[in-house]
């Protein structure tokens, strides 16, 4: 049987009906065949992922910038606006159609960890992969499965906006305070608490944080703080012989 070059094989991985025409007159053997296929698979792969490219380059141009259509309040106040993801789909829709886009999700949950994964798919056949872990939401009175639920459509949403680089749809905090807002709230109650201790510490140990089953948000150590306030009032006006 012939055998062909390297050289030989390269040009001809343009189409399976080139491959088929060349291995019957030529008469390769199996092994060249084979060395045939995998070189127009090759080749097929980078097409499709050059079209995604593409796609995904002209998606980013014409993709609209997302409305953050809810709003959030803490204490009487707007604190932020963000998009649910629902709004944030139904903004993109049209364009992921018009570049032959379309996005999925698996979801993985082992009863400690939840894991999302974005699949950003091009109807040439590419598709690209975002993932995002994280435990299941137990902040405020959610159940079991309202928790996990939580959590999971918290990770759909930021793994679709990093699989798109929804950047604009990013700059929300998801009903969470920020991290300094939080940490400061932490050191006003515990210097708080440490006063509160004083007057009767194992009347008011209970409120430790510690004791606490899931870790403290902002908005636990605000509602925290406000009793403690009247708490430390109390017992100020119990010194004072006022009450």
């Amino acid at each position: 049987m012939n055998k062909l070059t390297e050289t030989e094989l390269m040009p001809v991985a343009s189409s399976p009906a080139n491959l088929l025409e060349l291995a019957i007159s030529s008469k390769v053997d199996v092994a060249q065949l084979e060395k045939l296929t995998a070189l127009y698979e090759q080749w097929e792969a980078k097409q499709s992922k050059k079209a995604f490219l593409m796609a995904f380059t002209n998606f980013q141009s014409i993709c609209p910038d997302i409305r953050k259509t809810k709003e959030v309040t803490y204490n009487g106040s707007v604190k932020y606006h963000f998009a649910p993801l629902s709004d944030i789909t139904r903004q993109i829709l049209p364009a992921l159609e018009k570049c032959g886009l379309s996005f999925r999700w698996e979801i993985q949950d082992d009863n400690v960890t939840i894991s999302v994964t974005c699949i950003v798919s091009h109807i040439s056949g590419h598709s690209e992969k975002t993932t995002m872990s994280s435990p299941a939401d137990e902040s405020g009175s959610k159940n079991k499965i309202q928790s996990r639920g939580s959590a999971v459509e918290y990770l759909k949403r930021y793994t679709l906006i990093g699989a798109l680089g929804l950047s604009t749809a990013d700059s929300d905090i998801d009903g969470r305070l920020p991290v300094e807002t939080t940490d400061k709230l932490h050191a006003e109650y515990m210097e708080l608490f440490a006063k509160l201790l004083k007057y009767d510490g194992k009347k008011y140990a209970k409120y430790h944080p510690d004791e606490w089953k899931a870790k403290p948000t902002g908005k636990m150590y605000s509602a925290a703080i406000g009793e403690i306030r009247k708490m430390l009032f109390n017992e100020q006006n119990k010194q004072n012989g006022n009450l």
